[in-house]
């Protein structure tokens, strides 16, 4: 059903959105109560399923949080909070509208009922005046889904999801495209929506064996792609599972490859290539980027055509990207994974405990008793802790709503943050610590620093963040800079499984969420630009690399990542040149005033380095954060190198060097990019190495001063005792030789004579250079006369020079020695046959072979 969607038409009294949703559920919540029963009756019987299928999850959650408190000092739970709080919002509304009413069909009589807007309040104030009456609660009644949506309350069939199996609440997506006709709509039972937007529940799509739309096809002219929402290592495993249509095996390195799965995710191109394994952070857990050709699983077709089995084969990709989150967000997606690592560290003590006292049991069964009691205890304990710590995981704000309209949207602001975050807290808590676990998204940081335990701090400190950040608006939402993986493989030349994160939260997908992306991407091609299987994956990585980047979106909640790091480089410099500039003026006040005060206040406030630290780490930061973007732009490349390798390898592509060289070139335009932004703060670090060479001149210069204070003090005193430590007549008596006065004189005069000559050499170039021609005019002589300079510029005595000559010399003797033993040995043996000269030839060949490997194994025993 199509909808116009408009601003405020005050002659049809509707709002419409001026951005239209692209889904029919989007459409079903963006309507008022009142248009929803009569647009569900309109839509097709796919898309009412979706709407019932979306209700029932809605109503679900609500049922599940029924006794979820808002905080601990409240008793009241938080639906009972969201009843009471729309009563009194209500009633109040209602007793306050009785006295508008009056005014306004007042001013409606003064304007005789012309004005369109009057004449919204007017209608809007009898509908509020009715509220509580029979008609008003007939209608609530009617609007009810349940009146209007059949089949609301009935259990889950096999083709439906259940809310008490695991994976609950999550859907993939799937992207069907058919060789000269473009995108087309998959017509299958599992699957709601229209391309490109069609989703399949994750329940459906993975353990739905029978009907499920993952399984093999040997039909080249369909292309398709199924995507899973989370990096999830299960669910990678289950998806190829039902791809070959087999059961889950055992992946284990040490187990012999029988089925189609085990090939495929084999232990080196799978569970080996994990890094972050027990006992590390959970955000060290990612998968190594790199891209692989496996063979492709022999089908039907391979048993007809033996060549198409020979030639096809496989691609694996995993390839890291940069993407992005809301800081609130992040720190709720925090606390839940230290939720699950307490509970699975709880669980895991459990189990110890268990296995400890199972093991006291005595001969006539008091301990076997005894044994089985206590774990029921300490289940009951954990359960009965877990309910009561679970209110506590909310943390109630500071602020708290005043009025009773303010109270009931903040009530239904919680309750909406509760379900939305519902599916997301709930995959957390099942597959974070399982086998194979679930890989969480990671921080710039914790990308790098895998192994730091809680990296929060340094995520508020990103550039990003602190852009994004505003103190004069509190309602600024901060971002953080995300490093997400994507999973990629390409199957039998007509099928893509990719997994890769979304945001926290079932929240509006934005332009600039990855799938998104590529969705938008895929529904506005044309037909003609996808000819086969790789052209797809070359859509679906440029997507990737590129989504963090990309400025022909639309503007949304996504950060301007280049405009933020040029305004922090420019902020830098800015202080640094601030920095620059009071330290000129205390130079300029220290040369112009003479005052010790003002001298000494000015030394004093230079022993503070504050604000010169905070420059210095904020242009560290910048640049850290660039390396670490650089490397992942790096290894997106190394990995494009390999796709386009292994594309070269795959005989059956046609033409697809075109798409990857130019997907290649935006990289390396995005590295550009980012390198520019390195070579602006280029002068920031020059101006930090110039202010701590200042800093080390400084110093240094007191410590000169502090020295030449000391021998102010002692040369006096080492002057007096040397003087009358003479032996002198006048001061030891008849015994000395010499008087004072001509000790004095000997001392004045050598000293002056010493002093002089230092003084000329290092001051006077005149002297400099006759001293040096006294010296090397002599010297050119008698090497004329000698012929010094020949032999020196014929031997070249040099070390290169000495090891040739050493060589030779050992390449010499080696030969006569082998020439000595083969004269021997033929002396020996009476072989006098062939000639000499080629003997010898021979025997030279092997000892040089001899002597050159004799050399290496004497230098490697050296090295």
């Amino acid at each position: 059903m199509d909808v116009k969607y408009r601003r405020y038409d005050p002659q049809e009294n509707q709002y419409y959105d001026p951005i239209p949703p692209n889904d029919v559920w989007g459409k079903f919540l963006s309507m008022r109560f009142v248009q929803r029963p009569a647009f569900y009756k309109d839509l097709e019987t796919s898309e009412q399923e979706l709407v019932r299928k979306e209700v029932q999850r809605i109503k679900y959650f609500r049922k599940n949080f029924e006794t979820q408190l808002l905080s601990p000092s409240r008793s009241l739970a938080l639906s009972d909070s969201l009843a009471d709080s729309r009563a009194r919002w209500r009633k109040a509304a209602r007793a306050r509208c009785i006295q508008e009413l009056a005014a306004c069909k007042v001013e409606m009589a003064k304007s005789s009922g012309n004005d369109p807007l009057l004449q919204r309040r007017y209608s809007i104030l009898t509908k509020v005046a009715a509220w509580g009456s029979k008609e008003d609660a007939k209608l609530q009644e009617d609007l009810d889904p349940e009146r209007y949506i059949p089949d609301l309350d009935q259990q889950p069939s096999n083709m439906e999801d259940n809310p008490k199996e695991p994976n609950f609440g999550y859907n993939g997506w799937v992207i069907v495209f058919e060789k000269g006709k473009g995108g087309v709509t998959m017509e299958h039972p599992l699957c709601h929506g229209k391309f490109p937007n069609q989703k399949i529940s994750i329940q459906q799509m993975l353990y739905n064996k029978s009907q499920t739309p993952l399984k093999r096809t040997e039909d080249k002219k369909q292309l398709r792609y199924f995507h899973l929402p989370a990096n999830n290592m299960k669910w990678v495993e289950e998806a190829i599972s039902r791809y070959y249509g087999e059961n889950l095996p055992v992946f284990d390195a040490h187990k012999v490859l029988k089925t189609n799965a085990q090939r495929l995710l084999k232990h080196e191109l799978w569970r080996g290539q994990q890094r972050g394994g027990v006992g590390a952070p959970v955000h060290s857990r990612h998968i190594g980027s790199r891209c692989s050709l496996v063979p492709s699983a022999p089908s039907s077709a391979a048993s007809t055509k033996p060549e198409v089995a020979a030639e096809s084969k496989d691609i694996a990709l995993f390839m890291p990207y940069l993407h992005w989150e809301i800081e609130q967000r992040l720190r709720r997606m925090a606390e839940v994974v230290r939720e699950a690592t307490r509970t699975k560290e709880k669980e895991n003590e459990e189990v110890r405990l268990r296995r400890r006292l199972s093991s006291f049991v005595n001969e006539d069964g008091s301990g076997r008793k005894q044994s089985s009691k206590f774990p029921e205890v300490a289940s009951d304990w954990r359960i009965k802790s877990r309910s009561q710590a679970a209110p506590n995981t909310r943390r109630e704000r500071s602020w708290k709503p005043q009025s009773s309209l303010a109270q009931y949207l903040w009530h239904v602001a919680k309750l909406f943050e509760i379900i939305d975050e519902a599916a997301d807290e709930r995959h957390i808590m099942e597959h974070l610590h399982s086998s194979p676990p679930l890989h969480m998204r990671r921080t710039i940081d914790q990308y790098y620093y895998p192994t730091v335990e809680d990296s929060s701090q340094r995520d508020q400190d990103q550039v990003v963040c602190r852009g994004t950040r505003s103190k004069n608006d509190p309602d600024a939402m901060a971002r953080v800079v995300m490093v997400d993986q994507l999973w990629l493989w390409i199957l039998d030349d007509n099928t893509i499984i990719s997994s890769f994160p979304r945001r926290w939260g079932r929240n509006k997908p934005d332009a600039s969420a990855t799938h998104r992306g590529i969705r938008d991407h895929l529904g506005k091609i044309d037909s003609s630009q996808i000819n086969n299987i790789y052209d797809l994956a070359l859509i679906i990585i440029d997507e990737c690399s590129k989504v963090f980047f990309d400025r022909t979106k639309p503007i949304d909640q996504r950060p301007e990542v280049i405009d933020i790091f040029g305004s922090a480089i420019s902020n830098t410099a800015e202080m640094k040149t601030v920095s620059y500039e009071r330290f000129g003026r205390d130079v300029h006040t220290m040369n112009t005033q003479a005052s010790l005060e003002t001298v000494d206040g000015i030394t004093r406030r230079w022993l503070n380095i504050s604000f010169e630290w905070s420059i210095l780490m904020n242009a560290q930061r910048i640049i850290d954060e660039l390396q670490i973007m650089q490397e992942i732009f790096t290894k997106q490349i190394t990995v494009m190198r390999d796709f386009l390798k292994a594309l070269e390898n795959i005989k059956a592509v046609q033409g697809p060097d075109e798409n990857g060289e130019s997907l290649q070139a935006k990289t390396k335009a995005q590295l550009r990019e980012v390198l520019d932004i390195k070579q602006q703060q280029s002068g920031i670090i020059e101006a930090k190495a110039a202010s701590k060479s200042a800093e080390q001149a400084v110093l240094q210069g007191r410590s000169i001063m502090v020295f030449t204070v000391v021998t102010i003090f002692f040369l006096p005193l080492s002057f007096f005792s040397s003087v009358f430590g003479m032996n002198a007549l006048e001061l030891n008596g008849s015994s000395s030789p010499l008087h004072l006065t001509h000790e004095l004189k000997y001392m004045f005069g050598l000293s002056s004579i010493v002093i002089f000559l230092a003084l000329a050499f290092a001051f006077s170039e005149w002297i400099r250079t006759v001293f040096v021609l006294t010296f090397r005019l002599p010297y050119a002589y008698l090497a004329y006369w000698t012929d010094l300079d020949h032999i020196r510029l014929k031997w070249r005595y040099s070390p290169s020079a000495l090891r040739r000559i050493e060589r030779a010399k050992l390449e010499k003797l080696w030969q006569r020695s082998e020439l000595r033993r083969a004269e021997k040995f033929r002396k020996r043996s009476g072989n006098i046959k062939q000639g000499p000269e080629v003997t010898n030839r021979e025997v030279l060949s092997q000892s040089r072979r001899r002597f050159w490997n004799w050399k290496v194994r004497r230098d490697s025993e050296l090295a």
